[in-house]
Formats: C-alpha cells, structure tokens, sequence
C-alpha cells in the first residue's frame, strides 16, 4: 500500500501525534502504519464512544485500549451522547458526531500540548464526500484535504489524513498482510445515514451505469476545483478584501465585487458564523439581499435568518 508521502504534508516520526482511532479497518491500518510503518514513537490514540451503537460501542472502546496498550501508545477516550448532541443543537447525527469528535480532540491536544491529529479518511471517502456535497448543492467540489485548520471549541487543530491517496482495496490488502485485527461497525451496512446511502447505492448504481469505476473521474474533477478554490481564497486574503472578514458585511462592497468572489465571500463568511446546512442555495438567497428592490430578510436552515440594515449584511439567530 502506497501512503501520502508523510513529508509532504509535515509528517515527521520524531513528533507527537493524536491519533484518531475508532477500532475499524481504516483507523486500525493508520496506527499500524504510523507506529511500525513510519516509526512513530510518540502516540496518543484517541477514541470517542459515540453512545449509537449500545454495547457494540462499548466492546469498540476496549478493544482499542487494549490495542493502544500493546502498541506501547498512550489512550484516552471519551464517551458523548451524539443522538442528545443531535437534538438539542437541531444538527444531525453525522454532524452532532462530528462536532463531538473534533471537541474531544481539541480536548485531548491541550491536555498534551499537541494540536497533530491524524484521521484515516481516504480516497473512497473522498469520493462519497465529494458526492455528498454535489448533490446537496453546497459548492465544495474540492473534497477532503490532506491536511486542514480546525477550530473546535477549546482551541485549533491540525488535521493530517495521509491515507487521502489510498483505496480501499489497498487497505483491505495491508490489513490482510499485516494480519490486522479491527472492529466491524454494523451500521455500515444500514442507510439510515446519507454517507451509508452514498456509499452503498450510489457509488454502485454510477459504477454501472457507466460501466466504470467513476470514482478516478470523480477525483481529478475534485482537483481542478480544489486549484481553482485555493487561487480564489488567496485572492480573497488580499488587503482589498479585509472587510469580507468583518462580522458584518458592507452591501456596498458586496455590490462592487465581481460575482464569483461575491458569492465566495459570503459562502465562507456563513462557514466562519458556524451557520450549517448552507450551499449555493443559501448563499444565492444571502445575494438577494443585495438588491435595492429585494428582501431586507431571509431565513436559513436551524433557525438562523440573515438581515440587511443600515447598509450591513449580519447573521441573526
């Protein structure tokens, strides 16, 4: 199996690093490959108890103890209640345990000084998530980066994902030959959540319509986007656009700006407010409001609505 070159994404095995380890066949591959593989000395393996799967979650958690002990790596885990999570903040349970996972790291990095987080996301995963967000209309066509800033709610994070680059199938064949041991997780199998269903019938239904694996295609459209996004966000990190990053957005500076950055600005400006559920359709609603003749309000998924007033564009809950 061929991995994301470590150095290219500043991977170095005489640095610490939290290790994201759920017990499945992806994340059991990541800590095998950076303690033996790499050469990693210093590991801390992170699990998170989701509380969704009853005591299948529980026999996850020791299993990965048990595995972080005998890899002479230091543990933590947690336990989160990611249904509650999902109802109280009106999000659902793939982002409830997402929010969750990140806090417990950003937790867990101050705890060790160490704000490194290596997650085993890979190409298939990209692939769906690539997906995911085309068809939801959210505009992100780059798909998963290698490596990523996070904020969570203690402090930020450095997300690497050196399997990126990495089928399934490969780590299928290094777990195989490597004898590796890990946790099947039978909500896999279910759709009850939209990666499962992307997964599991979308995926398959384009592979045979086309009668190819679309998943390289998929890919290297994700790759020009991700070109043309970076070339639009360091245009936006210019000193003409300091005011994009204000709480309140000029409507006068929005209507002097050319279209494609318009709708960048406040796409990220909705990112930056923690607003969720957002895509071009939201982000085209927001537009409208820099129309002399449209709304001076209008309303956004969980409860947000976004105003216009005194020539300022701000987020209302």
């Amino acid at each position: 199996m061929t991995f994301q070159s470590p150095k290219s994404l500043g991977i170095s095995k005489r640095k610490r690093y939290l290790v994201g380890v759920s017990g499945g066949r992806d994340s059991i591959a990541l800590l095998h490959w950076m303690r033996f593989g790499l050469g990693c000395n210093d590991l801390i393996v992170c699990h998170l108890n989701h509380s969704l799967r009853g005591s299948e979650s529980g026999m996850d958690s020791r299993f990965v103890r048990n595995l972080a002990h005998s890899y002479d790596c230091q543990f933590e885990c947690d336990k989160e209640n990611v249904l509650k999570l999902s109802k109280t903040q009106k999000i659902s349970i793939e982002m409830a345990a997402r929010k969750a996972r990140f806090n417990f790291f950003g937790q867990v990095s101050s705890k060790w000084r160490c704000s490194r987080v290596v997650l085993a996301h890979h190409s298939d995963d990209n692939v769906e998530t690539i997906l995911m967000n085309l068809f939801r209309g959210s505009g992100k066509l780059s798909g998963i980066k290698g490596k990523s800033l996070i904020s969570t709610d203690s402090k930020k994070i450095t997300i690497y994902r050196p399997l990126l680059q990495v089928s399934g199938e490969e780590i299928d064949r290094y777990v195989k030959d490597n004898n590796l041991k890990y946790r099947a997780d039978s909500s896999n199998a279910k759709n009850e959540y939209l990666r499962n269903k992307t997964r599991n019938k979308v995926i398959p239904f384009l592979n045979q319509m086309y009668e190819r694996d679309i998943s390289k295609t998929i890919l290297r459209a994700s790759k020009l986007a991700s070109i043309e996004s970076e070339f639009i966000d360091e245009i936006l990190l210019g000193p003409e656009f300091s005011w994009a990053l204000e709480i309140n957005l000029s409507v006068i500076k929005l209507r002097d700006t050319d279209k494609a950055l318009q709708s960048r600005i406040i796409l990220n400006w909705l990112r930056r407010l923690s607003v969720s559920d957002i895509g071009t359709a939201e982000v085209d609603l927001v537009r409208t409001l820099l129309e002399k003749s449209g709304p001076a309000k209008i309303n956004l998924p969980r409860g947000k609505y976004v105003r216009r007033r005194n020539k300022l564009i701000f987020l209302e809950d």
